[in-house]
């Protein structure tokens, strides 16, 4: 085919009156690799869906044109063009792939059902090619971590060898071992001639995947550059900020007496084991303290057992044997044993804001409950003004309150779901990679954010990330889990964290 393999040309998507993406043009060759970026609902993710003819609930395509391999994808695809022409892989990995279902069965649908006695192989074959474990065929998607489940969704697009493949923050969820690997793999499709439209907020992670990069602002594209001439000259203000917030280094943190511990831990996590039923174990004999006015960071490479850590101290994933105590108080295994006042003491913020966020909810309702179950707020001035400081604290408009979950950009959707754990008032925050979703710009303020909250109001934090930055900006004690075992923890001396920079 001569010309592009994607031309995107003057195109416009609203929601209601209000544009979404404003006159967005540009070209993909075949085996050109270009990344988009830009900060949360700058409509990195609406350009991305429409170059695959898809547009998300309550969006319309109003102007201009998309056109894959020279036919046209809006305002309705022709049928057959995706997975064999075109993949995708999503921001939230979990919601593509169907819970009732094993990795086995999910990926031998996305290859077309092979004949029978080729189906082993085929699926052992798709499994090594991201960097997983053949023996995980058997498993369902709730019994990996976040970064196999995105390994799985990367498996899943690959399946029928697609000339296109759409990546929406496809390392976010990973260690950094994996996520070398994965660009690894996918630096491999580019050079074997597949094209990749990557969406990402971490310029550095894409520096050797991508030949140029898209910077979009408000629905439009500020920015059109390789991507070693966008960091040492961009033009516009948001690439700008982009690229320093990218470039920022912590210092190295000098030793102070102020990181030393309370005395009594707020948290306190002895011989927790928790085993999948019929499996082995998820995690073994681990034990931590969490202390009120600071935040220990958990890391581990990808299925250590860090998000089940998470959910098992929230009391979504009962221990198989342990004790959990918050302050003196013996917390239930099980959150529906748990009281009201123990729930709102201890909130999660998981991995997925799109399957923590009611579909159907807007962000207003998504708000409002915790403030009315844990607080008994009702009026309907106290409770505007609260959920606008909540959203305000995130980062997000006041305007937002009204929208729907599926209205949001993935960081969107994050930060609202902070902003719902803290409508709580928790004494202990668990985050599961709260940042992972978000641009450089926004992550930062986040960090900011909870670092403010640690240090004034005495919030206690439980972080699970893989990201080094984030380690060394806000971790006090850093906990290294290795399949499912406590391995190295220790102190962290250094500056108060409202001094790092």
């Amino acid at each position: 085919m001569n010309g592009p393999l994607v031309a995107v040309s003057d195109l416009w998507v609203r929601a209601g009156d209000r544009a979404v993406l404003q006159g967005v043009d540009f070209t993909l060759r075949a085996g050109e690799s270009i990344a988009v970026a830009g900060a949360s609902g700058s409509g990195k993710t609406t350009t991305a869906l429409a170059v695959l003819g898809h547009l998300r609930d309550g969006l319309r395509h109003t102007a201009g044109t998309v056109r894959l391999a020279g036919r046209d994808m809006l305002p309705v695809p022709p049928p057959g063009l995706r997975g064999g022409l075109a993949g995708y892989l999503g921001q939230d990995p979990s919601a593509s792939l169907n819970p009732y279902r094993r990795v086995s069965s999910i990926l031998l649908t996305a290859l077309g059902r092979p004949p029978r006695a080729e189906r082993g192989d085929s699926v052992a074959r798709l499994l090594t090619r991201v960097g997983l474990d053949p023996g995980l065929a058997g498993r369902y998607p709730h019994q990996l971590s976040g970064g196999q489940q995105q390994r799985v969704a990367l498996a899943s697009a690959l399946a029928r060898r697609p000339r296109l493949l759409v990546l929406d923050e496809p390392t976010s969820a990973l260690d950094a071992d994996a996520a070398r690997d994965i660009r690894g793999e996918l630096i491999g499709l580019r050079n074997a001639g597949v094209s990749l439209l990557w969406i990402t907020h971490d310029l550095d992670a894409v520096a050797d995947a991508v030949d140029r990069v898209l910077v979009f602002a408000d629905g439009h594209v500020v920015d059109d550059a390789p991507h070693a001439d966008l960091l040492a000259s961009p033009v516009s203000p948001q690439a700008r900020a982009l690229v320093a917030a990218t470039a920022a280094q912590r210092p190295p943190r000098p030793a102070s007496a102020s990181d030393t511990p309370p005395a009594v831990p707020l948290l306190r996590v002895r011989d927790l084991t928790v085993r999948y039923p019929g499996g082995a174990d998820v995690l073994r004999e681990v034990s931590l303290d969490a202390y009120a006015g600071r935040c220990l960071v958990v890391v581990g490479a990808s299925g250590a057992g860090k998000s089940t850590l998470a959910r098992s101290l929230a009391g979504l994933h009962p221990p198989t044997r342990g004790t959990i105590l918050l302050g003196n108080t013996a917390l239930a295994p099980d959150i529906r044993s748990r009281t009201q006042a123990e729930r709102a003491a201890l909130q999660l913020v998981a991995q997925d804001p799109a399957g923590a966020l009611h579909p159907r909810q807007d962000v207003h309702t998504a708000l409002t409950r915790p403030l009315r179950l844990f607080h008994g707020i009702r009026g309907r001035g106290e409770l505007t003004a609260e959920i606008t400081r909540l959203l305000d604290m995130v980062r997000l408009p006041a305007d937002h309150a009204r929208r729907m979950p599926g209205e949001l950009s993935g960081g969107e959707r994050q930060r609202v779901a902070l902003a719902r754990a803290l409508a709580a008032r928790p004494r202990l925050l668990i985050c599961d990679e709260v940042t992972a979703a978000l641009d450089a710009v926004t992550g930062t303020a986040i960090l900011e954010l909870l670092a403010g909250l640690s240090d004034s109001h005495g919030l206690g934090i439980v972080l699970i990330t893989h990201s080094s930055q984030v380690t060394r900006y806000l971790a006090d004690e850093v906990l290294h889990l290795t399949e499912g075992r406590p391995g190295s923890r220790g102190l962290i001396a250094g500056i108060p964290r409202k001094e790092r920079v």
